[in-house]
């Protein structure tokens, strides 16, 4: 309760109004660790499975509260998606044992061995159905979009050569239409990613031609995962070794713009709740926003995510080191006032009056998410300003 109360006095100071509920991430304490767990599948709030680096597939019926290991290979796990409870495929990067397939909830996975023509690596899938898989590949190239329209029984494979030289993610709407990202060599690529650009290509005929919606300008950069929170809106994180940007659109795809992100580099996982409110990671940072990409700030939600998933703007998991989960934590005002921490102090921020900022100083008894938001004379939230994990002492935020 005392870490709830540090919280929630500084949200009340700044408001003052009873809030009742905040949102944080957290990291699950019972869920598989690994290298990196590249992605998860979730098709209910409690109902998911993740994949890791390490050849495992775990799966978890309670929310992620405790998981039981379902696969071990040899190969390293990329990408994985569920249809529904039963039906699900991941990818590895091991041209050898490339995908596998369950139809019984992850009971049992069996090697896919009809695949024509497939890509050495699948790092991207999009289950529309589980009549009609996707899959892309491979970011070192070459680029590979695979297809089934019926459950896997058959498979058609679609050599992107002609409009990109590697594939890593894709997202697809529906049987025809969709996305896949990746990078473009305007010469022969040899497998040398710092001759690259981001390239976004678009089919709305179930990839039997495509259009390329966007191509970057620099060099060294590739897209790496795409999110859609609507149909309109959507977001690719580009992975660039040296800087940091994503990639937007608010046209359903037709247009797309680049916005620089400081302070991190090298980004991989993306996801967002709502057209505006969103996480990019890299190895060991996150960039956060609340106003659609226009602003960011650094946090600490967990290391190494390359995979989003989310229910709503209420809920939400992502893959990395771990797994981490995005829920409502509850409280009331009343209680914060009655056990506020004697040692929680707020200090008046300086300066004031502030023109054009002013930084807010504050000390936590102990560790704990702690949640800042700025409101006006009216009580109309203005921005959330901060929302991280934070050790005990003292801290300040501009």
């Amino acid at each position: 309760m005392k870490k709830i109360a540090a919280i929630l006095i500084l949200i009340l100071y700044f408001a003052p109004f009873n809030y009742s509920q905040t949102y944080v991430w957290k990291q699950l304490p019972n869920a598989p660790v690994s290298g990196r767990n590249d992605d998860i599948s979730f098709v209910t709030p409690m109902l998911g499975w993740v994949a890791t680096g390490s050849g495992q597939i775990f799966k978890t019926t309670d929310g992620g509260d405790s998981w039981q290991v379902q696969l071990q290979t040899t190969a390293y796990l990329r990408s994985l998606k569920f249809a529904d409870s039963l039906n699900g495929w991941a990818g590895t990067l091991d041209k050898n044992q490339l995908l596998f397939h369950t139809t019984n909830g992850g009971k049992i996975w069996n090697l896919v061995t009809n695949l024509p023509a497939a890509p050495v690596a699948l790092c991207g899938l999009s289950v529309v159905s589980k009549d009609v898989i996707y899959g892309s590949g491979a970011y070192f190239g070459p680029p590979v979009v695979i297809k089934s329209t019926d459950s896997g029984l058959n498979w058609e494979a679609i050599d992107m050569s002609s409009y990109t030289s590697t594939l890593v993610d894709c997202h697809f709407f529906n049987k025809d239409s969709g996305f896949v990202i990746g990078g473009l060599d305007d010469g022969v690529f040899n497998g040398d990613l710092s001759t690259v650009k981001v390239v976004i290509l678009f089919t709305s005929d179930g990839g039997n031609s495509w259009q390329t919606k966007y191509t970057g300008q620099t060099t060294g950069e590739w897209g790496w995962k795409i999110s859609f929170p609507t149909r309109l809106n959507g977001y690719v994180s580009v992975e660039n070794f040296n800087s940091a940007s994503v990639i937007k659109t608010t046209d359903g795809g037709n247009s797309w713009n680049q916005i620089q992100i400081s302070d991190i580099d090298d980004l991989e996982g993306i996801g967002f709740v709502n057209q505006d409110t969103g996480w990019t990671s890299a190895m060991d940072k996150t960039a956060f926003t609340t106003d659609g990409g226009k602003n960011w700030q650094l946090v600490n939600i967990g290391s190494r995510i390359n995979r989003y998933q989310f229910f709503g703007d209420t809920l939400g998991y992502a893959s990395g080191r771990t797994v981490y989960k995005y829920e409502r934590i509850n409280s009331t005002a009343i209680k914060v006032i009655k056990n506020q921490p004697k040692s929680f102090f707020l200090s008046q921020n300086y300066p004031n009056p502030f023109n054009p900022s002013t930084t807010i100083q504050y000390t936590l008894p102990e560790e704990g998410n702690v949640l800042v938001r700025i409101y006006d004379g009216l009580g109309k939230e203005l921005r959330t300003i901060l929302d991280d994990y934070q050790s005990s002492g003292t801290h300040k935020v501009k």
